[in-house]
C-alpha cells in the first residue's frame, strides 16, 4: 500500500528573465463603465417599473428593455 502522506513537491524558481507585458494604466479600465451603465439600467428599471404593474415580471423587464435601448439616460445613446 502506497504511504498516506503526499511527498512536498519542489517549487519552481521565479526568474526574472522573459518579456513582461504591460498591464491596464489604473483607472482606464472597461469594467467601470460597464458597471456604471448596469446600475444606471437597474435604477432606471427601478423608477419605471410602476408603469408597468398589471403585467407579470417577464413581461415587464421586456417592456422596460425596450424603453431602455430608446431612453435618453442610456448611456450608449448620449454619444
Amino acid at each position: 500500500m502506497a504511504p498516506a502522506t503526499a511527498k512536498a513537491t519542489p517549487t519552481k524558481k521565479i526568474t526574472g528573465a522573459g518579456v513582461k507585458k504591460a498591464g491596464r494604466p489604473p483607472g482606464k479600465g472597461r469594467k467601470g463603465k460597464a458597471s456604471q451603465a448596469m446600475a444606471k439600467m437597474q435604477a432606471y428599471f427601478k423608477e419605471n417599473r410602476s408603469k408597468y404593474e398589471k403585467l407579470d415580471f417577464k413581461e415587464q423587464q421586456k417592456k422596460l428593455g425596450e424603453e431602455w435601448k430608446k431612453s435618453p439616460e442610456n448611456p450608449k445613446n448620449q454619444a
